[in-house]
């Protein structure tokens, strides 16, 4: 989900990249961490975040959508799966009894940054440290490499962009249009091909998704 805010209001007033060190921490929630409560419809979801579920947890679209752990909700009128958050409690669906993650190694990615966030300007991804957050004080310093915590992450970064850039474009020519079957062709055609048609986990997820943004080119001209 993106947000437009005045950064020197929301961060530190600094842009961070991968090689970084940033003051981060994970250590004083106990299970009750505030990141995991109250995001309501804000963690969007993405086809890499899709791809960890779905290879990661055996857990796909269709799953998640009928067991109520995930929904859509229009971005700039694209459609996009987030995180379903409990009404009544506000939290995360995967946090097990003791409020701890069930799905940590396969977290979505606006959760493995926290409390960083992604900022996009133009072709360049960069990351802000949101200070009214995490309410827990952090004095040890992190690479953000480190704490994003995945391999390859120059190529992940090089798949948000691409990622960013396609949803920008979709979501234009959405604002484009007021035909409302045109825009349900555009937001069916993506879901239907980067979340609904299955990943493979033999099959590194960067190939899978370059060819499928290929595909993406015949509908978003």
């Amino acid at each position: 989900m993106e947000h437009k805010v005045n950064l020197n209001d929301v961060s530190d007033g600094k842009y961070y990249t991968l090689h970084d060190m940033v003051k981060l921490g994970c250590d004083g929630c106990n299970g009750s961490a505030s990141c995991c409560r109250f995001a309501e419809d804000t963690i969007t979801l993405d086809p890499f975040d899709l791809y960890q579920l779905s290879t990661g947890e055996g857990l796909s679209f269709e799953l998640l959508y009928t067991k109520q752990l995930i929904a859509l909700a229009p971005v700039n009128g694209l459609l996009l799966p987030h995180l379903n958050f409990a009404k009544e409690t506000k939290s995360c669906p995967f946090l097990n009894n003791d409020g701890l993650c069930k799905i940590h190694a396969s977290r979505p990615g606006l959760c493995r940054l926290f409390p960083l966030a992604r900022y996009f300007e133009a072709e360049k991804l960069s990351y802000i440290l949101q200070i009214h957050e995490c309410p827990n004080p952090v004095t040890p310093k992190v690479k953000v490499k480190n704490w994003i915590g995945l391999a390859n992450a120059e190529q992940y970064e090089e798949f948000l962009l691409a990622w960013h850039q396609l949803v920008l474009r979709a979501q234009q020519k959405i604002a484009a249009t007021k035909d409302t079957a045109s825009i349900g062709a555009v937001t069916t055609a993506l879901l239907k091909l980067f979340f609904l048609t299955p990943y493979t986990a033999d099959t590194i997820f960067y190939s899978q998704f370059a060819e499928r943004l290929q595909q993406a080119e015949a509908f978003l001209p």
